[in-house]
């Protein structure tokens, strides 16, 4: 039960406007509670690695398929991993096109290509498949911009999207 005493303005010691003052009050209130909700966002990832953040996208047939995170943070080191099946000749040829070179620096792939080719916004890169077929590329990128991002990730006839979000 309030003290209704206590909600009067008074003029002795401090020249008080308690309407106003209880306004303030509510607006902190809410204020304490946006702060907490963007913890809780931060910690589940919306800003940087996390459960929002990390995802796998996978092509029709499953031969294709990428793990990274969608919100990154300028200059922050991530990783990208894309798993591919090896096509009928037994080779892993992989298309990397987009803003991946634009928007990245790739600091290093592992393993190692067999065979690396320029694009005109891209890299083809040839992977070793092991003795199941499949070919695993281990790409560690610093993004070097804001904004959002997009890479199409090719092989064979498969194709994903890469989807990003720059934090500055």
């Amino acid at each position: 039960m309030r003290n209704h005493d206590e909600y009067i303005n008074r003029d002795y010691p401090v020249q008080e406007d308690m309407p106003l003052q209880t306004k303030m009050w509510a607006v902190e209130r809410v204020g304490w509670y946006v702060l907490c909700l963007l913890i809780l966002l931060s910690l589940a990832g919306l800003f940087g690695t996390g459960p929002l953040s990390t995802t796998n996208n996978t092509s029709a047939s499953g031969t294709l398929s990428a793990q990274y995170e969608v919100f990154e943070r300028n200059g922050a080191s991530s990783e990208m991993i894309i798993n591919a099946k090896a096509d009928k000749e037994g080779k892993v040829l992989l298309a990397v096109e987009g803003d991946l070179l634009k928007a990245f620096t790739i600091e290093g792939i592992q393993p190692e290509p067999i065979t690396t080719e320029s694009l005109n916004r891209g890299l083809w890169l040839e992977l070793k498949p092991d003795s199941n077929g499949w070919a695993t590329a281990y790409f560690s990128t610093r993004p070097n911009g804001f904004g959002r991002s997009r890479t199409t990730v090719r092989s064979g006839d498969q194709v994903i999207e890469v989807g990003q979000f720059i934090y500055p």
